[in-house]
């Protein structure tokens, strides 16, 4: 007698478990959702910054590459991404010290900023996800479902459009 409540204290806390467990991954699953939709706000508001930012600059194939890699940008779906944000950054990198030196770039400091701040909340809420989901037994009960193992975002958002013009005039000023 003994022996069968001991087993059925074991199964209830198995049950019990696992159900928690496919709860806490619904929940991550669904911050995952989330974060990705900040940080898809975030892109597309920096895409729009950028081209903003490439209407002021003299025409030429720096200001024409911008422009490309901002409306690239902004069309582009979530598949292929990050090659698409890559390719903004350099241009932006590239681009931002021909601009006068009173140009105002609030709304791209302010987009590339949350841009960073966004892809952190995402990769961490993936990390999060990833880790619950890639242990044994949610793994093998399959409590995840049929829902795609998230991926981390990577791209080049190292630095602000101040540093950018800030270190490209201290080298022309010979610094």
């Amino acid at each position: 007698m003994t022996t069968l409540l001991v087993a059925v204290a074991i199964l209830v806390l198995a049950v019990l478990y696992v159900t928690w467990t496919a709860g806490r991954l619904d929940r991550l699953h669904a911050r995952v959702d989330a974060a990705w939709a900040a940080l898809d706000a975030q892109l597309v508001r920096r895409a729009a910054a950028a081209r903003a930012v490439a209407a002021t600059l003299p025409p030429g194939p720096v200001t024409a590459a911008l422009d490309a890699s901002a409306r690239a940008a902004l069309d582009t779906g979530a598949e292929g991404r990050e090659p698409c944000e890559n390719d903004l950054s350099r241009a932006l990198r590239n681009a931002l010290p021909l601009l006068p030196a009173g140009a105002e770039l609030g709304e791209l400091e302010t987009a590339t900023t949350r841009v960073g701040l966004a892809r952190a909340f995402h990769n961490a809420a993936v990390q999060d996800t990833r880790g619950i989901r890639l242990r044994r037994i949610p793994r093998a009960l399959r409590l995840a479902g049929h829902r795609a193992l998230p991926q981390y975002f990577e791209i080049d958002d190292t630095s602000s459009p101040a540093e950018v013009r800030g270190s490209s005039a201290a080298e022309r000023d010979g610094a």
